[in-house]
């Protein structure tokens, strides 16, 4: 009985630990900008992020003359986002839609110079939360959007990168400042 005591005292540590280690944080992208300025440390051999994200009013906003995709979050490989990456992203469209999607660089090449590196996952809503799973595997990258998937090939440098925080645009930013919680879970 006291060894079972302990195991059951070492699970709830162990769960206790991960979960104040794994807390809400929040961005803000202030008007005009395109970045919270939030940089994370290098990764190395990172091949996998799991995370929740929380949307809200502040998603909104009124489609620009050359929309784009927005990032929530996801990673690269290479010192550059640009060389090969893997991003989940959103969009408003008509003003009034939210969709999530991937957004992928591989070796150099942009989702503008090949389409198929990007697409439409799902809708969201404001005031909900979401899960998000993107795993470099077997050459692609693979996008797990709560029931929904999508994969596109994956770069050749995959040895370290960086976690990526949000970030407004291509070249376009918002007329009001936008926020999201994150809460990351690899």
């Amino acid at each position: 009985m006291k060894n079972y005591s302990l195991i059951i005292l070492a699970i709830l540590l162990s769960l206790t630990f991960i979960s104040c280690n794994n807390k809400w944080v929040k961005y803000t992208v202030k008007a005009g900008n395109h970045s919270s300025g939030v940089i994370s440390q290098p990764l190395v051999n990172t091949d996998e992020i799991e995370f929740y994200f929380k949307t809200n009013g502040t998603w909104f906003y009124t489609q620009p003359s050359s929309p784009g995709w927005s990032k929530i979050r996801g990673f690269s490989h290479g010192h550059h986002q640009n060389n090969s990456s893997a991003r989940l992203g959103f969009q408003c469209l008509n003003d009034t839609l939210l969709v999530v999607g991937a957004y992928c660089y591989v070796d150099g090449v942009s989702p503008q110079e090949n389409p198929s590196y990007k697409g439409i996952i799902d809708t969201v809503q404001a005031g909900q939360k979401y899960h998000c799973r993107i795993l470099h595997q077997s050459g692609k990258y693979k996008f797990y959007f709560e029931d929904k998937s999508w994969e596109c090939p994956a770069g050749t440098q995959m040895d370290w990168g960086f976690r990526l925080s949000p970030y407004i645009g291509g070249s376009y930013t918002l007329d009001h400042d936008w926020e999201v919680k994150i809460k990351d879970v690899k």
